[in-house]
C-alpha cells in the first residue's frame, strides 16, 4: 500500500525541495495532493496507464435482466473502463459468456427469459454503467474481468492499492508536475527517470492487457464452453 503522502514527499525531494526527515507543510500538502490527483486523473485517460488485472466476483439472483456496476450500484466497486471477459457460475460449473455491442443486443426479441445466460452488453454509461444479460440468470455469481481508471487519493494518508512498479513512476513523474509551482527545473536524471519508469508502466500495462480476457477463464482443449444443453463455440 502507498500514500499519497509518501509519494508527495519522495517527489519533493527529487527536486530538493524536501530534506530528508523534514515534515510536509500542511499548505504544500494540501497542494501537492491537488495536483497529484490532477496527473492521476490525467493518467486514468491514457489507456496503458490504467489497471487492466481487475477480476471481481458478484452474486447475482431473482432472475433480473441487467444490473448497474459502479459506486453505489448492484455491483458496488469502482466503475470499468471496459470489460474484456466475464463468466457465470451456478454451482460448481463455469459458464463463458460471449459480448455484445447495443446493436446485436437490441436483435434480441425476448430479453426477459431466464435461464443460463450465453451473452452480456456492456452499457458504459456515467455515473454508474450497466450489465445486460441474455438469459437472465437466476441464482449464482458473475465474475468480470475488467479495466479499472486509477483512482484520486481522498487525503494525504489514504492507501491506493496499486501494483508496486507504480510507486517509483508516481513519484518521479509527480516531481515534473511540481517542478513548476517551486520555480525549479528538475535534473535531466529526473526526467529520464520519469520518463522512463512511465514508459515502462505503460508496456507492462499493455502486456497484461493482452492476457486479460483469459486470466483463469474456464476452457476445454477443444475451446468449448458448456450453456445450458448446447455448446457454443467461442473465439476471441
Amino acid at each position: 500500500m502507498t500514500t499519497a503522502r509518501d509519494i508527495i514527499k519522495g517527489a519533493l525531494r527529487k527536486i530538493h525541495k524536501l530534506g530528508s526527515g523534514q515534515s510536509l507543510a500542511p499548505e504544500d500538502a494540501s497542494d501537492a495532493l491537488e495536483t497529484l490527483n490532477d496527473m492521476i486523473a490525467t493518467w486514468s485517460i491514457e489507456g496503458g496507464l490504467i489497471f487492466t488485472e481487475t477480476k471481481e466476483t458478484f452474486p447475482v439472483s431473482g432472475g433480473a435482466v441487467s444490473y448497474t456496476i459502479g459506486s453505489g450500484g448492484d455491483f458496488d466497486t469502482v466503475k470499468p473502463v471496459k470489460i474484456f471477459s466475464m463468466t457465470y457460475t451456478q454451482g460448481s460449473i463455469d459458464y463463458k459468456l460471449r459480448q455484445y455491442d447495443n446493436i446485436s443486443y437490441s436483435r434480441i426479441a425476448d430479453k426477459d427469459q431466464q435461464g443460463i445466460p450465453e451473452v452480456f452488453y456492456f452499457n458504459d454509461n456515467y455515473p454508474l454503467a450497466e450489465i445486460f444479460f441474455y438469459y437472465a440468470p437466476s441464482n449464482g455469481s458473475v465474475t468480470i474481468y475488467s479495466e479499472k481508471p486509477l483512482t484520486e487519493f481522498t487525503s494525504l494518508d489514504a492507501e491506493l492499492d496499486m501494483p508496486a512498479y507504480y510507486r517509483a513512476a508516481l513519484i518521479y513523474n509527480l516531481a515534473l508536475w511540481l517542478a513548476p509551482e517551486y520555480e525549479t527545473q528538475p535534473s535531466l536524471q529526473v526526467v529520464n527517470v520519469a520518463k522512463s519508469s512511465k514508459k515502462a508502466l505503460m508496456g507492462q500495462n499493455n502486456r497484461n492487457n493482452m492476457f486479460l480476457s483469459t486470466i483463469d477463464a474456464p476452457r476445454s482443449e477443444n475451446s468449448r464452453f458448456y450453456s445450458g444443453s448446447i455448446y457454443t463455440e467461442y473465439s476471441e
